[in-house]
């Protein structure tokens, strides 16, 4: 697990009670390394059973947090398995939890399933074409992946020195294209989703969205989803994900996708290599540089062959 602003028992039942919910039990999620998130058993106004999440922002801003609580409601009033969030007494979609932003949602049906196959596979390919095919709208005001690029830049030297300066002309390179215009989620690991009876239940953490080419996207899931624990691509799963996502109506263009492949990979090893977002988490903190500097080795040699 992952909490860097620790809540007491008597913390949260104040939080609860602003939303009308009386608070029986909670625990810190034991996925996500960003932010501060505790699962939550209440009880509603009827006491009726209410099952919640609280999530503590640790750097986002109330300003900043705003549209991507648009975003959720946009996207849950289109039919995604989304939570939207909830409103307090006052009419509010976030409040403040000791000194930080955080947001009170619904917890969806299902359980975190680390399993991969072929079927599940293809679930998630078509999962990204819907989203991808979702209007656009409420993402103007949204931070993009470029952004977050260029400030993994200045990670760049702690690269090996035998990949530093391929990396380097790599992300130069993406940086200079335009930017796609189509809503991607960019962070469609497998602790995002929740599974119920084999099928999607729940897409979560949308912290990451913006405008950008569907292949980056696609390039981040197949990089979590499709590899072995050597970073190795393995084709049946590619093959798999690919295939429901183009059934669903997402087109893809294969050489653009090479090189999202090798960016993705680089984005989430200069990610790690920057650290925890504090020196006081309790629990998972950052994870392991390595399992991406072994996926980049592999999408790096796929680009240049």
């Amino acid at each position: 697990m992952s909490v860097y602003t620790p809540l007491s028992h008597r913390q949260l039942a104040a939080v609860l009670d602003g939303y009308g919910f009386r608070l029986r039990d909670y625990r810190a999620a034991s996925h996500g390394i960003e932010n501060s998130t505790f699962l939550i058993e209440a009880e509603d106004r009827h006491q009726q059973p209410a099952p919640l999440v609280l999530t503590v922002f640790e750097t986002l801003t109330h300003a900043a947090l705003a549209p991507y609580l648009v975003l959720l409601a946009h996207l849950a009033e289109q039919g995604l398995p989304v939570p939207a969030p909830l409103t307090d007494h006052g009419g509010q979609d976030q409040i403040t939890v000791a000194g930080k932003p955080a947001v009170l949602m619904p917890r969806l049906p299902g359980e975190h399933d680390f399993a991969v196959d072929l079927d599940r596979c293809r679930q998630v390919g078509a999962l990204l074409a819907q989203l991808h095919q979702c209007d656009t709208g409420a993402l103007q005001t949204l931070p993009g992946e470029r952004q977050r690029l260029e400030t993994l830049a200045s990670h760049l030297d702690q690269l090996p020195d035998d990949h530093r300066e391929g990396a380097r002309a790599l992300l130069s390179d993406w940086q200079a294209r335009p930017t796609g215009t189509t809503l991607i989620h960019g962070d469609l690991f497998r602790d995002n989703l929740l599974w119920q009876q084999g099928r999607i239940s729940a897409l979560l953490d949308f912290y990451n969205a913006c405008l950008d080419y569907p292949e980056y996207d696609l390039a981040v899931t197949l990089n979590d989803w499709c590899v072995d624990r050597n970073g190795k691509p393995v084709a049946e799963r590619e093959q798999a994900l690919l295939a429901g996502y183009r059934e669903s109506g997402g087109q893809v263009d294969d050489s653009l996708l090479l090189e999202a492949l090798a960016v993705a990979a680089l984005r989430f090893w200069l990610s790690r290599l920057a650290g925890p977002v504090s020196e006081h988490s309790e629990g998972q903190g950052s994870k392991d540089p390595e399992e991406f500097a072994r996926i980049f080795q592999w999408r790096i040699a796929a680009l240049a062959g």
